[in-house]
């Protein structure tokens, strides 16, 4: 048998293709076997989208304007802590940009009619509860599912709280020289605007019920695998309705912080579902699951980075609300697709609202 002469191989070249090939190797590793986590892909995103604002924007990198971005942030960071807690559970609140404007608007009224400050804030954080214990109870005990069921509470919602408190009108004022809409809007506390400290107190109570109490690992249980919490004998009913008050309390939250700025309820925020497309994003880009059973508050504060500067930058740019809803919607189905890939379905415990 006649042997081959040996190739001349360059030592340096092969160095070269073996760190080459280890790089790849590792990429495929961690990305394709998504062993790389999603919060780090979307820090990436939002460390390119900032940098380009900053050299392609006028006015982007001004201290100024980041004040602006953290407070026009605080109301999405609020709503998306409670649409989180549902969608842990494999939920899905539709409704919740809907009880925002109606409790908002129950509140305004209140203030309006001379009421207290504080009868105003605890009727509509009451009314609030009740609106989101209703969901989850349709939910847990009629077993509607949640989809269905926030859509129509959410339709249900608004046509009651236009009829009854602004008899159709779309625009309810409120008094701005009131001292608790002054303080909600323009307010500090120890230099920090309001609103800010608001959605990092939201951030700390929703990371202190997810990772400290038995009631945040019931619904990691619900959302992984709900056959298996339920023979484990947990209340998953009830933990359902809880998890939907809480939900309806942020978005009454919310709805405050959001009146006191601009000084109006608007109803027409519903119709338009800017802003519940908006807080979805947030959840499924920072790695909320929509499967169910994984996300963290980190995975929060990383999509309503993102979501804030892409906003804050088309905003800056003037870009048409066209086609900021046609950018929204690519990165909504994005993320969806993204969510997909990284949380694959899963026929054995993929029922979704089955409690």
């Amino acid at each position: 048998m006649i042997s081959q002469p040996p190739r001349n191989v360059r030592p340096e070249s092969h160095m070269n293709n073996t760190l080459t090939n280890s790089i790849l190797n590792n990429f495929r590793k961690r990305f394709l076997k998504k062993e790389l986590p999603l919060e780090y892909i979307v820090i990436a995103l939002t460390l390119f989208a900032a940098v380009l604002f900053m050299f392609f924007v006028d006015g982007f990198a001004r201290l100024g304007n980041f004040e602006i971005l953290a407070r026009n942030s605080a109301a999405l960071t609020v709503l998306s802590c409670g649409m989180a807690i549902v969608i842990i559970t494999r939920g899905l609140d539709l409704s919740q940009i809907a009880v925002m404007v109606a409790v908002a608007a129950v509140f305004g009224s209140l203030i309006v009619n001379g009421h207290g400050y504080g009868f105003a804030l605890t009727a509509s954080f009451c009314l609030a509860i009740l609106l989101g214990a209703l969901n989850g109870f349709l939910i847990a005990y009629v077993e509607i599912p949640p989809l269905l069921t926030t859509l129509a509470s959410g339709m249900l919602i608004t046509g009651v709280s236009r009829w009854v408190i602004t008899q159709g009108v779309f625009l309810l004022l409120l008094p701005k020289e009131a001292p608790i809409i002054g303080f909600l809007s323009t307010g500090r506390l120890f230099s920090i605007p309001v609103p800010v400290i608001i959605g990092l107190i939201m951030l700390l109570i929703t990371y202190l019920l997810l990772d400290k109490t038995v009631f945040g690992r019931m619904l990691y249980a619900i959302g992984e695998n709900p056959s298996a919490a339920r023979l484990t004998g947990l209340s998953i009913r009830l933990a359902t309705v809880a998890a939907y008050a809480f939900t309806a309390a942020t978005a009454m939250l919310a709805g405050v912080i959001v009146a006191s700025a601009s000084g109006t309820v608007d109803y027409r925020i519903v119709s338009n579902g800017t802003l519940l497309f908006e807080v979805i994003m947030v959840v499924v880009l920072g790695g909320v699951s929509l499967r169910g059973g994984r996300g963290s508050v980190f995975s929060i504060i990383v999509g309503v980075l993102l979501i804030s500067i892409l906003r804050n930058g088309m905003t800056l740019m003037d870009l048409s609300s066209q086609v900021q809803g046609l950018i929204k919607g690519l990165v909504l189905i994005s993320a969806i697709v993204i969510d997909n890939y990284y949380n694959p379905r899963d026929t054995e415990t993929d029922t979704q609202g089955d409690l």
